[in-house]
């Protein structure tokens, strides 16, 4: 009998932060005013999201565009690829050679890049660097030969990766998987904000703490004292002198700001994954956020991680993990005969 397997309860892990819970998935568009008119909004079509659709073979076509959508209870515009928010999952082979068509129907001009990916510079995808992006209107064709395998993802690198770009990877060995599960899923998590991309980073250059409003008091020094006692206490906040940081520095934004996303779905969408007890599932965790770290949990199921940044390891078997923006991580659960709730955190 099949049960569900739940891992979207998208949780902040520290007490005094604030979890921000959503309506649906939704984004803002890159300079654009995040308060939008309903007219407009109304104009562009509601983003799939929950489960991107899977492409495969050689020869793919991906449009980018904007599309509407609602995550906070106001209407925002979101950054996508194919209608979907996250993008279209891209299955390549080892040792083929794929033909990736971008079209850009933005009004600005935007990119894909590969992440991870082995291939020449001028295919790398970022704007200024290895080429000069992809203009409104036009059509880039990345062409490159499959050189790796393992779980990787795309994303854009200007700065519509913030407002949904984004997408997975994933490459199968020519020679067959060696890693065996009965199903497979992809997981990404990503944080998203109302604001304008564009100003956020411009307060944060301004100010570094400018989101972070819960800074060390004299009363956290007393608690400290409390629980740890004075030479500890004040052995702990020299350290954070010392560095000229606080706690706050190593998160620049917060749930105060950002909502949580797995999948482009909020917790109270609650993304599920099928399973039969006693199966393998494969667990592809995807970090597209832009300035998290996520702690990830499955309470009653141990985690074995098999591969990290697309590359096999030596499996260990862990309780909790955490992943960095950008990162990669594998994973083989064996679910029984119940229901799961993942827990991830932003620290």
């Amino acid at each position: 009998m099949k049960r569900f397997f739940h891992p979207m309860a998208l949780t902040a892990n520290l007490p005094r932060r604030r979890f921000v819970q959503g309506l649906a998935v939704g984004g803002a568009l890159l300079g654009l005013s995040p308060r939008i008119t309903a007219a407009w909004a109304a104009e562009r079509a509601q983003a799939t999201t929950g489960t991107a659709p899977v492409l495969s073979g050689t020869e793919f076509d991906l449009t980018l565009e904007e599309t509407r959508v609602n995550f906070t209870g106001a209407p925002r515009i979101a950054t996508v690829a194919n209608g979907s928010l996250p993008a279209p999952t891209l299955r390549w082979r080892e040792g083929d050679s794929v033909t990736l068509r971008v079209t850009n129907r933005l009004a600005e001009m935007t990119s894909i890049h590969w992440h991870g990916i082995i291939l020449p510079y001028e295919m790398d995808g970022v704007p200024g660097i290895s080429f000069p992006g992809i203009a409104p209107g036009e059509t880039f064709v990345y062409r490159f030969k499959v050189q790796q395998t393992g779980t990787y993802w795309y994303h854009a690198h200007s700065l519509h990766e913030q407002t949904g770009l984004y997408g997975a990877i994933i490459i199968e060995p020519a020679q067959g998987e060696s890693v065996h599960a009965e199903r497979d899923y992809v997981v990404q998590l990503s944080d998203w904000t109302d604001s304008d991309p564009i100003t956020l980073l411009k307060n944060l250059k301004k100010q570094s703490d400018y989101y972070n409003f819960n800074q060390p008091t004299a009363v956290d020094f007393l608690r400290d004292v409390s629980e740890q006692g004075f030479t500890a206490a004040r052995t702990k906040r020299q350290m954070w002198n010392q560095m000229r940081m606080n706690p706050t520095d190593l998160s620049d934004i917060s749930a105060y700001t950002y909502t949580y996303l797995m999948n482009g779905v909020t917790p109270s969408g609650n993304w599920m994954g099928l399973f039969k007890a006693g199966e393998r599932v494969r667990l592809r965790f995807i970090n597209a956020g832009t300035a998290s770290f996520f702690d990830v949990r499955i309470p009653g199921l141990k985690l074995n991680v098999v591969a990290t940044d697309g590359q096999n390891i030596e499996p260990v078997v862990v309780d909790e993990f955490r992943i960095g923006a950008g990162e990669t991580y594998d994973v083989i659960v064996t679910p029984g005969d119940a229901a799961y709730i993942k827990r991830s955190g932003s620290p």
